[in-house]
């Protein structure tokens, strides 16, 4: 999913729930270098000034699926949203 700031690409998103404004990321090794680490940090950055909420999954969450799928629905729930 694309996420635009008027007409400016600001990120390609691994998932998005729009309405929510909930991002979620699937990080593997790649994000770990330094580099990659520091341009996720401003990205990040820049969609949560415009109003999104990320959370991000690497695949040590899949140890616990139902903490992670917990997160996810916090995050989504009208409540998060006020």
């Amino acid at each position: 999913m694309e996420i635009f700031d008027g007409r400016r690409f600001v990120a390609r998103v691994d998932m998005l729930y729009r309405d929510a404004r909930v991002i979620i990321e699937d990080d593997g090794d790649y994000h770990r270098d330094p580099r990659q680490w520091s341009k996720d940090q401003a990205r990040r950055a820049e969609l949560e000034s415009l109003g999104y909420r990320v959370t991000v999954v690497t695949a040590r969450d899949f140890d616990t699926p139902d903490v992670l799928v917990a997160r996810i629905r916090r995050l989504l729930s009208p409540r998060a949203r006020a």
